[in-house]
């Protein structure tokens, strides 16, 4: 017991004088794992000793003073994990399962059950440095576990690490989809990849693989847009630069390709409503997860929320996440999927794994022994193996932990809200360029608008609010010589001005829209402030924050300018919206959407068909391209 002591005081203090001594091992501080094959590997242990054998190093996990099979870096991900299944007991196999949420963990979560997975979320949502620490932290607890199986901790993350402070955002999917730069989506993944790497989180539940054909649904501005081919080259670009390749490795982050089959058809636009298909648009729907598959995906989520009647069978009562016909009749057995199943979050979690679901989103410890009594034990050992070889393949049994100062020093950094800035500024769609004048410091602006000054509405919900980023009307202010911009509330008292800078849409959300399911016009609120406007003689330039398909025909009649930036990002989307409204950059992003006429189109068109808007107000592909907005372009 003193020889294991010493050992792992020794494997403590080794960690302390790597991160103040030795610079040039931060950043492999923060990476995971071993370089080639045979190779020996980085390895850091906080909690258990390090032993020798045949000259090489390896982790006492278990501290029998033996090198186990699973223990040894030598071997295939596959030996390795046969072996470690056959050291388990029921419950610590069930417990792998085990995808819970992180809001007050309690160590024995972690040290006495050994779970397998966590979902970042409040316990993760501060400043780099304390999130790595908290990561190291419930990573040092599973090394004490009886068999010390590492922790994978994941993130819905899919505008960059959005649930830590100081990470870099980028637009949503729908924004990223009005560039048409499937390389930028690339290099944005990657810096993101860099950036959970640097936290140790290790599994990001992205990228979003629905076609956005259903204008009402809240989630629309999580897609890619309407167009298959362009969302399949976005989505496998996302799934290779996260995972670093098209197989798992120690420099990935696993990705979590949703929704299967599809979430985009939601009857009537209601989030949880059945997923409405046919055999033609099941098929079309279908095509961006069978080139994640093809990718290299390591993990798909079903959808949590809809059932899949056209599939028959259980489908027609069961979300899809629950459901044997969505995950193995389909998703296994006709599409080949080998890789691993994520639940979305839910409650029935013994029959997501019965219908063939690996990992168990928003499990809980109560659930371990439902799932040892409920499932067969050859089939418990068939979806911990192939879990397990996921986290052998990440390297997390070498080195599980991270760097704190690191992360610092990579979040946020300089090239990676440059990456952000050029996202949001090659989004930015101009729809209507009536605008006379050009704007600069010395101009006299009134800025108004639901959205004005909410930063946190340029992106969708999936982020801990309060993040660094300035709002339109921040950014704007921040160009104007005396330091200023006047409000609407200034228009009787101030006579005459340059311009109205007008910013609509709905405030940040995730499944449902803040406007209501019905409605996708601009608030009559929002048209008297236009209006008001135009009766001082103003120029008017609306800013449409565009989540879905807004009715924009009164808006844009009523506007001399009109601009959609999407989603464009917390980092820097009000930036670039400055950037561009006062001509320092040119506007070039083209809809990847169609925009409707009226309501009444929306409730003619059908849930699971793209393009099919007859007469749309804008179509696909639509955006003025100028090098200079104002009366220079």
């Amino acid at each position: 017991m003193r020889k294991v002591r010493l050992s792992i005081c020794l494997s403590l203090l080794l960690v302390f004088l790597i991160a103040i001594f030795d610079t040039t091992l931060a950043s492999d501080f923060s990476y995971q794992g071993a370089a080639g094959p045979g190779e020996e590997p980085y390895l850091v242990s906080w909690q258990v000793p390090l032993i020798e054998e045949d000259g090489l190093k390896f982790k006492d996990l278990n501290q029998n003073e033996i090198v186990d099979p699973y223990e040894d870096w030598r071997l295939s991900p596959e030996e390795r994990a046969a072996d470690l299944v056959r050291q388990m007991s029921p419950e610590e196999k069930a417990a792998q399962l085990v995808h819970l949420t992180l809001y007050s963990p309690k160590e024995a979560w972690f040290n006495e059950s050994n779970v397998g997975f966590a979902l970042a979320y409040d316990y993760l949502s501060a400043d780099p440095k304390t999130a790595a620490e908290r990561v190291n932290e419930l990573q040092q607890w599973s090394e004490g576990a009886r068999l010390g199986i590492p922790l994978v901790i994941s993130m819905d993350s899919v505008i960059g690490a959005s649930w830590v402070k100081g990470a870099t955002l980028y637009p949503d999917q729908i924004g990223l989809a009005a560039t048409r730069d499937v390389e930028l989506v690339r290099k944005l993944n990657a810096m993101q990849r860099e950036e959970m790497m640097a936290l140790g989180v290790r599994m990001s539940l992205s990228p979003i693989a629905d076609l956005a054909t259903e204008p009402r649904w809240g989630r629309f501005q999580e897609c890619c847009g309407e167009d298959v081919n362009l969302a399949i080259d976005m989505v496998v670009a996302a799934i290779e630069a996260l995972q670093a390749g098209n197989e798992l490795t120690a420099d990935s982050v696993m990705v979590s390709v949703k929704h299967f089959p599809g979430s985009g058809p939601q009857e009537n636009g209601i989030d949880g409503k059945p997923l409405l298909f046919d055999e033609e648009t099941l098929a079309l729907h279908l095509t961006l997860f069978e080139a994640a598959i093809e990718a290299g995906a390591a993990s798909i989520m079903p959808y949590g929320y809809s059932t899949v009647p056209f599939l028959g069978g259980d489908a027609v009562d069961k979300p899809a996440h629950e459901s044997r016909e969505v995950m193995t009749v389909l998703l296994k057995e006709k599409m080949g999927y080998t890789g691993l199943i994520q639940t979305d979050w839910g409650m029935r979690h013994l029959d997501a794994a019965l219908a063939g679901a690996h990992i168990l989103g928003g499990a809980g410890l109560r659930e371990i022994p439902r799932l040892v009594e409920g499932i067969d034990p050859v089939e418990l050992d068939t979806k911990v193996q192939k879990i397990l070889e996921a986290k052998f393949r990440l390297g997390l049994f070498e080195n599980p932990y991270v760097d704190p100062e690191y992360a610092v020093a990579v979040l946020g950094r300089e090239e990676h809200l440059a990456l952000a800035y050029e996202a949001a500024a090659k989004s930015l769609t101009l729809l209507k360029n009536e605008f006379q004048g050009s704007l600069s410091g010395d101009s006299v602006l009134f800025v108004g608008g639901a959205l004005a000054n909410d930063a946190d509405a340029l992106n969708s919900g999936w982020k801990v609010p309060g993040g660094p980023g300035a709002s339109v009307q921040e950014a704007l202010t921040a160009r104007m010589k005396d330091g200023a911009v006047h409000g609407f509330e200034d228009l009787d008292a101030i006579n005459g001005g340059d311009a109205a800078i007008v910013v609509v849409g709905e405030a940040a959300s995730t499944h449902q829209p803040p406007w209501g399911v019905d409605n996708l016009e601009i608030p009559l609120e929002e048209l008297d402030l236009i209006k008001a406007a135009k009766n001082k003689g103003l120029p008017v330039i609306s800013v449409v924050v565009l989540s879905r398909p807004y009715v924009l025909t009164e808006l844009v009649e009523l506007s001399d300018a009109v601009l959609v930036v999407y989603r464009p990002g917390v980092s820097q989307g009000g930036e670039a919206i400055a950037d561009a409204l006062f001509g320092e950059i040119p506007i070039q992003g083209k809809l990847p959407i169609q925009l409707p006429r009226s309501l009444g189109e929306i409730t003619e068109q059908r849930e699971d068909l793209p393009f099919d808007l007859d007469t749309p107000l804008y179509d696909f592909g639509f955006g003025l391209e100028v090098s200079s907005f104002g009366s220079n372009n």
